[in-house]
């Protein structure tokens, strides 16, 4: 995997506009929107082009209507508007991957897992020590704020993924680390679980979602277990494993609706780094007993675009992102951002789905915020 461009500015392209929709019930943001049109459809798929950018995590700004995403190879943030248009808004913070992003509108914070495990791996990075952490900028601004360190010494650390609840603190992954951690208010790292089975040698726990009723549902990417994680609970309660028809190997990011069901996106790109056994597929579960077991209801296998690693749930429906990370893995380069829409209408196994999907409310975490 070539990390050449991990110092250099993107440099960004615009599509051609596509049809746009805007939501009726959403209020007019105070600042300019990025790929913004109000009387037009919410495209199905938007594509987008940036140099070398390479962007693992995603979500929604509803500030803005536009998607946000981080960068595996430049270390930056960047917006993706509706119409494709790619524009960085924070530049690199260092030597580092920015992968799981989530947006605190009601802190005005933009939240970003950060770390160096790849890129040590691949470049020089001097005398920096294994890095990992979750960078908060000003949503309003971009501007950095604060980086907040969770490596806490460790030689090996991978920041991967991160999620916050309603009090505004942060619940980070780290895929190679036996233990979730929790980020308070005042910046305060405190671990929340420690399990043996989240740890692994490459890439173990990855996706976490806050669910509403006071939990965490966090996904390894490794062996597809899914653990319901409750901070607070006795020691020998506190997770539990959940109950699947069958392991979800792979997956990278979770995204929870508004309606309690969980998308679960997966990809086969770790089997370029030793990790083999993923699908690149699109999951909808859903569950009746509080999570202890779940069901899947529908499934697009195979996602009609290679590689995709997470989610973003939107006015307009959930949107699947594929920034080209295996190509990167690979040693290969692509400028090439798609993110598509999830259709809500189950389709057969192996069969994929290209039809629109019904446009859904925020996710309860995003409501959380």
């Amino acid at each position: 995997m070539s990390f050449a461009a991990a110092t250099c500015a993107a440099v960004l392209a615009t599509l051609a506009p596509v049809s746009l929709q805007q939501s009726s019930a959403a209020a007019e943001p105070a600042h300019p929107v990025a790929g913004h049109t109000a009387a037009h459809r919410a495209a199905d798929v938007i594509t987008g082009h940036a140099t070398e950018l390479y962007p693992e995590g995603v979500a929604w700004d509803p500030t803005r209507r536009a998607f946000l995403v981080g960068s595996a190879s430049q270390g930056n943030l960047s917006v993706i508007g509706q119409d494709g248009s790619v524009k960085e808004l924070a530049p690199s913070i260092g030597k580092v991957s920015t992968l799981g992003i989530r947006v605190d509108v009601a802190r005005n914070r933009i939240l970003v897992a950060y770390s160096d495990f790849w890129v040590r791996q691949r470049l020089d990075v001097g005398d920096q020590p294994p890095t990992s952490g979750v960078a908060v900028f000003a949503l309003d601004t971009g501007e950095l704020q604060r980086r907040i360190d969770v490596a806490g010494g460790r030689e090996r650390t991978f920041a991967n993924d991160l999620t916050v609840d309603r009090r505004g603190n942060i619940y980070v992954t780290d895929s190679v680390y036996d233990t979730v951690q929790r980020i308070g208010l005042d910046g305060k790292v405190s671990p929340v679980a420690t399990d043996p089975r989240f740890a692994a040698d490459i890439v173990g726990l990855n996706g976490i979602v806050w669910h509403p009723d006071g939990y965490l549902l966090a996904v390894r990417y490794d062996t597809g277990a899914m653990f319901r994680i409750t901070p607070g609970a006795p020691a020998d309660r506190r997770v539990r494993e959940v109950r699947l028809p069958k392991p979800l190997v792979g997956t990278d990011g979770l995204g929870l609706r508004a309606d309690g069901s969980l998308i679960v996106v997966t990809n086969s790109i770790g089997a370029a780094v030793g990790v083999p056994g993923g699908v690149d597929a699109v999951t909808a579960l859903d569950s009746d007993d509080g999570w202890r077991s779940a069901e899947f209801t529908t499934r697009v296998d195979p996602w009609p675009t290679n590689g995709p690693t997470t989610v973003a749930v939107t006015p307009f429906g959930d949107y699947a992102l594929s920034g080209q990370v295996g190509e990167l893995l690979a040693g290969r380069v692509s400028d090439l951002i798609t993110l598509r829409r999830i259709p809500t209408a189950a389709a057969p196994s192996g069969s994929p789905t290209n039809s629109p999907s019904t446009p859904t409310s925020p996710t309860s975490e995003e409501n959380d915020r």
